[in-house]
């Protein structure tokens, strides 16, 4: 009986988490501290917590044919979760990186073109008007 008190008391926590953690996400994203793409993927995170918690509490013999308890269970699932999600946002930022570095060259390229437009104006001024 302790063991299940134990693990009702570890599920509530892993519930009580996952809505602080949607409370956060949300209360970033009214803020516009975090974009509505990162903060609907977080939320759903979230969901998963408290569904998680929930289905483990209601089915918690699926993690006795695996040598892991439930909260085990729960938290490998949590890091393989987050782990695709790490992996989402590293992709993210390659495209971001690549279009940095395209805009940075459009950039150079603009300002040698502006040099040579100035120049040409420069020897335009030094050249002296043909009398008419």
């Amino acid at each position: 009986m302790i063991g299940a008190t134990n693990l009702a008391f570890q599920l509530s926590l892993v519930a009580a988490g996952g809505v602080a953690m949607f409370a956060l996400v949300f209360w970033f994203s009214r803020r516009q501290l975090l974009s509505l793409r990162y903060a609907l993927g977080w939320m759903g995170v979230s969901a998963l917590l408290i569904i998680a918690a929930l289905v483990l509490a209601l089915v918690g013999g699926v993690s006795d044919s695996l040598p892991l308890t439930p909260t085990g269970l729960l938290s490998a699932t949590g890091i393989g979760f987050l782990l695709l999600i790490t992996l989402q946002l590293s992709i993210s930022l390659s495209g971001h990186v690549e279009a940095i570095r395209e805009l940075s060259e459009a950039n150079a390229l603009l300002e040698e073109r502006l040099a040579r437009v100035e120049q040409r104006e420069r020897e335009r001024e030094r050249e002296p008007e043909p009398d008419a």
